[in-house]
């Protein structure tokens, strides 16, 4: 059956909240996500990376095939070190369920549509046939469902991140480094758990990213495979950045900071060259009204023009 054949998969994800629409939107597909790997039997590690409600918390709780582990705020935490906690947990659960080639999920809970076993299926027949990390890639359905910018953007960052692989090592497609699914055996495992060990990196969205440009270098087998995956039209309508202005410049922000850290030499000097402005723009975050004028305008709008004249 094909459905023992998802025996060895399990998927780890994290989940953070925030009373807005956005996460309002985000926190009802997760429960679609649930669903979908409870009636698969998939065993599945959440991290609780914050500001959940009680009731939410509970109803996550109940599910028979989640293992929930909650941040230690004693410590420092990065997005980074939490995927790492859920995945170290995910081999733990696999090695007490005595499964002996264990398959391990890293996605987003948004994504609903990927556990199924359209998907999930030829992603853990490529790892048990012996590839260390599979990408899972999206296909032209789900690229125009994207909105005009974000697809821009995500293609573009694709492109040069593709183009930090050595040559030696490049595998046969072009991996789609910007959707976050990504599956691996316990070798491929190892390189996710040991990305960042001086504390010196940014530790964010490039923790998915820069340890499959690793594992290349080091010999190990990475493939990239296209997936039967749509997006939530809900997730999609509530997140459109056609209008929504910091949206663009989180999407901005993640292009430059994830291509810094695989090594983009552009963008290396870009970040060198360009720490004024960054410290400028950081500022305005913290809402002080002070930055919020025609100064601060300037600021961003300078960073902005500067990013943009970059491939």
């Amino acid at each position: 059956m094909d459905k023992d054949e998802l025996k060895n998969l399990i998927i780890y994800t994290g989940v953070y909240y925030a009373d807005n629409e956005l996460y309002r939107t985000r926190s009802q597909i997760w429960f679609k996500t649930f669903d979908n790997a409870q009636r698969l039997g998939i065993r599945v590690v959440v991290r609780n990376d914050g500001g959940l409600p009680e009731e939410m918390l509970t109803r996550i709780k109940a599910y028979s095939n989640i293992t929930i582990i909650e941040k230690d705020t004693s410590k420092k935490n990065t997005l980074g070190s939490g995927r790492r906690e859920a995945l170290q947990k995910a081999i733990d659960i696999a090695k007490e369920d005595g499964i002996s080639n264990p398959v391990f999920l890293w996605t987003e809970p948004e994504k609903d549509d990927l556990i199924t076993e359209k998907n999930l299926l030829p992603l853990v027949r490529e790892v048990l046939a012996g590839n260390n990390i599979v990408v899972a890639a999206r296909e032209k359905k789900a690229w125009d469902q994207l909105p005009p910018f974000q697809r821009f953007m995500e293609k573009r960052a694709n492109k040069r991140a593709n183009a930090t692989i050595p040559a030696e090592h490049k595998p046969e497609a072009e991996l789609d480094f910007w959707f976050a699914p990504k599956a691996f055996d316990e070798s491929g495992a190892e390189e996710m758990l040991a990305y960042n060990p001086n504390k010196d990196r940014l530790d964010l969205w490039d923790s998915i990213m820069v340890p499959i440009v690793e594992a290349m270098k080091k010999g190990k087998k990475v493939k990239g495979l296209p997936v039967d995956f749509l997006y939530n039209e809900k997730q999609i309508e509530v997140e459109s950045d056609e209008s929504n202005r910091e949206i663009k410049i989180k999407r901005l922000e993640q292009y430059a900071q994830i291509l810094k850290e695989l090594g983009d030499p552009e963008w290396k000097e870009f970040f060198e060259n360009s720490k004024e402005e960054l410290a400028r723009v950081k500022e305005l975050r913290k809402d002080d009204p002070k930055l919020s004028g025609e100064s601060g305008k300037e600021a961003r709008r300078s960073l902005v023009k500067k990013f943009l004249k970059m491939k």
